[in-house]
């Protein structure tokens, strides 16, 4: 890890745990649980009090339009996911710790391995929390202008922490599939050098039976990855696809309507900014996938005919392994997260924008019609 990594990564944790994103302390660390439970204190006062402002804005103001009662929803789902992510935090104490465990461990069995492969991963989260700060900006400014959503200032924390809990998800996804790729590396060079007439040695059965236990410790870190994180990531995509289409019509049906700028800016900033977080979340789950699949691949070649019935049979092991331990990325099984999903929600959300379209010129059609000549 060079130290640009190193340097992000302790300022992600240092974010994460004052957002209450990051498991409690050991009852050991007496001070540091005490103040992490005030934390947790103060963002779930917080969350309660938008929860309540939104609840009771919905029943005061029973006059109010469909785009006022959506954004109201909205905005009390997204008061009662930050509870749900606070409470996952506690709840999934000791997933959590497993999972921390776990890629320690497999963070050893790689270096064995003597095998080096990082991506750019600070560069690329740096580049979206960039873009998604001017893009915030952009909408304060808009907003200012025209006063489009009167929440828009007071949910800024909300957004910023589930913004910081997708780049903590997608952080995670991207380590598992660095290692993947390691792994793929390593299996790589000992097909490259694989005679298969070549008599067994001895080391050929140790080096791949590390490379099979750190495939099975990568498997068991996606388990557990799924587990600690699942019910957030169900509910949280759920939110983020109804503001999708909400955001996406209103943005259209101002483009028919009344053409003003500013809701224009405001409306397709959030489209921009939910995308991009789903797309990016989608995107290295479906590389967690492939990456199983390429591995799989890969062992078919490792056999050697000249090998002892203790090495090939490790293989045929290590590739049931493969065919039944895939790395997959799943919100609590109801979806796995890849780009073929990704592409069936685009589809459906196309779908449904076409049906609202069209309702809304059938409703101006026989306003039209009602009208008295």
């Amino acid at each position: 890890m060079n130290s640009l990594d190193a340097l992000f990564a302790r300022c992600l944790l240092g974010i994460y745990w004052w957002m209450g994103l990051v498991p409690l302390p050991p009852v050991s660390q007496l001070l540091w649980l005490l103040l992490a439970l005030v934390i947790r204190l103060i963002w779930v006062s917080y969350f309660m009090w938008m929860l309540w402002t939104g609840i009771s804005y919905v029943l005061v103001d029973r006059s109010m339009s469909v785009s006022y009662l959506t954004g109201s929803i909205l905005f009390i789902g997204y008061s009662m996911l930050g509870l749900l992510i606070q409470a996952q935090t506690i709840f999934k104490q000791r997933s959590y710790v497993r999972l921390e465990d776990y890629r320690i461990q497999l963070e050893l069995q790689m270096s064995r391995l003597s095998s080096s492969h990082y991506g750019h991963k600070s560069g690329r989260l740096l580049f979206l929390l960039g873009t998604h700060l001017a893009s915030d900006i952009i909408k304060s400014w808009a907003n200012s202008k025209y006063s489009i959503s009167p929440v828009h200032i007071v949910s800024m924390m909300q957004k910023w922490q589930l913004r910081f809990h997708f780049i903590q998800l997608m952080r995670q996804i991207m380590e598992l599939n660095q290692r993947a790729i390691q792994l793929r590396h390593s299996l790589l060079r000992l097909a490259a050098g694989n005679d298969l007439w070549l008599p067994y040695k001895l080391s050929d059965f140790k080096h791949l039976q590390t490379l099979r236990l750190s495939y099975e410790r990568i498997y068991e870190c996606h388990e557990l990855f799924n587990d600690c994180y699942g019910w957030g990531m169900l509910c949280l995509q759920l939110l983020c696809s109804f503001e999708f289409v909400a955001n996406a019509y209103w943005f259209i049906t101002e483009a028919y309507d009344s053409q003003r700028l500013y809701i224009f800016i405001f409306n397709g900033n959030t489209c921009f900014t939910i995308g991009s977080l789903v797309t990016a979340l989608f995107w290295y789950g479906d590389a967690s996938a492939n990456n199983s699949r390429q591995i799989g691949c890969l062992i078919p070649k490792l056999v050697k005919p000249l090998g002892s019935k203790r090495y090939n049979d490790l293989v045929s092991e290590f590739l049931l392994q493969t065919l039944h331990q895939r790395f997959v990325v799943t919100a609590k099984d109801f979806f796995s997260l890849n780009l073929h999903l990704l592409s069936s929600m685009f589809g459906a959300v196309v779908t449904y924008l076409v049906i609202l379209i069209q309702f809304m010129f059938a409703e101006k059609s026989a306003q039209a019609a009602a009208r008295p000549k």
